[in-house]
């Protein structure tokens, strides 16, 4: 997928909030219209390709999820935690669930009906077709602009399964029982791209101290400032 077809699908995965069916319609039928059948309302590709395309999805996935926990974890995880939540983020039933937010019959589309067909292919099937999904947009679009959507569609499952997603409800907490006045936030910058923006959030305790945090969110911000807060306190 060369020109503007291209540019036109990677546009859709800088989207803030991608619209993930839209894009796997965008992508099925590019793809067909280059390398396959354009009628085909399925991904047209072999069984071999599709599950050589889960093969290579399989290890991006698992290399951009890493990155995203060694740095959203700032030195808070070890070796042996980043690799326990790895291994759930990107784990099939973990996908399966991920995938049931988007429009079924869409998403069907990124199986081909010889994997389709298959009844035995069971419950890996949803996991298997997102990772074939993501193996050719990287050959497709290359390994940044799958990283930006990537790390936007699995922002849930990376906050479930952060330590510090729980920060904020910490802090109220910390200060509830000393009965003091409660943390409140406020929004201190957002700089970068309409379509890629970094926040910065700061939040005051009592005292009159403050702690900044930053993120691609606006709630992403808040918990990395109240994380911060949490560790002066300790």
């Amino acid at each position: 997928m060369n020109g503007q077809s291209g540019n036109s699908l990677i546009e859709l995965l800088y989207v803030p909030d991608p619209d993930v069916n839209r894009i796997i319609d965008t992508f099925v039928s590019r793809f067909n219209t280059v390398y396959g059948n354009p009628d085909s309302a399925r991904w047209d590709i072999s069984k071999e390709d599709w599950q050589r395309y889960e093969f290579l999805g399989d290890r991006v996935l698992g290399l951009v999820v890493a990155q995203a926990l060694f740095t959203r974890s700032e030195g808070t995880l070890n070796e042996g935690e980043m690799t326990r939540r790895l291994a759930a983020v990107v784990s099939n039933r973990a996908l399966d669930q991920l995938v049931k937010k988007y429009d079924r019959e869409i998403f069907s589309r990124l199986v081909p009906s010889c994997i389709g067909e298959q009844k035995t292919y069971g419950a890996r099937i949803s996991g298997g077709a997102f990772e074939a999904f993501i193996g050719a947009l990287y050959c497709e679009v290359g390994l940044d602009d799958v990283t930006f959507f990537v790390t936007s569609v699995m922002r849930g499952l990376l906050e479930e399964h952060d330590p510090r997603d729980n920060a904020i409800g910490l802090l109220q907490e910390y200060f509830q029982k000393r009965g003091e006045d409660l943390p409140f936030y406020s929004e201190i910058s957002r700089t970068g791209p309409d379509h890629r923006p970094l926040f910065t959030v700061r939040v005051h305790i009592p005292g009159g101290r403050t702690f900044d945090g930053t993120g691609m969110s606006l709630p992403e911000a808040r918990r990395n400032a109240a994380q911060t807060a949490l560790e002066h306190l300790k």
